[in-house]
């Protein structure tokens, strides 16, 4: 782990831990990084470290890298993954896979991001091929092509929410998880907002309970002050 910190003892992100580096401009197409708490820099989601870059060369590339990080099956998420394939003629050729997740039960999970209108057939030939060896040599355990068909904006949205309060709040969230340790049946995330008594604070607390599964949504729907809720588990546990 480096030792990348600010005066005040603030440590900085993490390093890509991808196998390339991503572009950081372009005047083609959108280029940019992200950082979560996977990795030697987090915990996972809610994590307290510093957390971990990644790069992102595409809008649809940080729209996929926002939805699986959202995932509650996935615990860890690297960008840039190279991997060695060979043709029909035996000669060796790299690709670098967008984005490989590894989820709880231990399935690696490989995505190609690349919009629709340039997924052409020598373009899936290729990747068919690449799938093939990937899991034949046990890289991974699937390998799948992620297009803009592929983002809902129900699930982008509420990838965004998380990802915008993952920090924890050390007054907030002990307020919240009182609140909702108290609860009963299905009530709306505005009324515990309430019960908070913290506006805006409880609900991006609220929130985090949320993604930690702790409450449960009623509705597959946009995370807002009228969204159904209950109490899927203890807050203790």
């Amino acid at each position: 782990m480096s030792d990348l910190s600010i005066g005040g003892g603030v440590r900085l992100p993490e390093p890509s831990r991808g196998d390339r580096a991503t572009q950081v401009g372009s005047t083609h197409h959108f280029t940019g990084g992200i950082v979560h708490n996977f990795g030697p820099g987090g915990t996972g989601p809610g994590g307290n470290g510093p957390g971990t870059r990644m790069g992102i060369e595409s809008n649809l590339e940080g729209n996929a890298n926002l939805m699986l990080a959202a995932r509650s099956e996935v615990q860890d998420l690297v960008e840039q993954v190279r991997f060695d394939w060979f043709d029909e003629d035996g000669e060796v050729h790299k690709h670098y896979i967008d984005l490989v997740a590894t989820e709880r039960d231990g399935t690696v999970v490989g995505y190609a991001v690349r919009p629709l209108a340039r997924v052409k057939d020598a373009y899936l030939a290729q990747l068919a091929r690449v799938k093939e060896q990937a899991i034949e040599q046990g890289v991974l355990d699937d390998f799948r092509l992620f297009t803009d068909r592929d983002v809902c904006q129900v699930e982008l949205f509420n990838a965004k929410l998380f990802h915008s309060v993952r920090r924890p709040d050390c007054f907030g969230d002990p307020v919240a998880k009182d609140v909702v340790d108290k609860m009963t049946g299905v009530v709306t995330i505005g009324s515990l907002v309430e019960q908070t008594r913290l506006d805006g604070m409880g609900f991006r607390a609220l929130v985090r309970l949320i993604r930690s599964g702790h409450l449960e949504m009623v509705g597959y729907e946009r995370i807002d002050h009228s969204s159904l809720v209950f109490k899927a588990k203890e807050v203790s546990a």
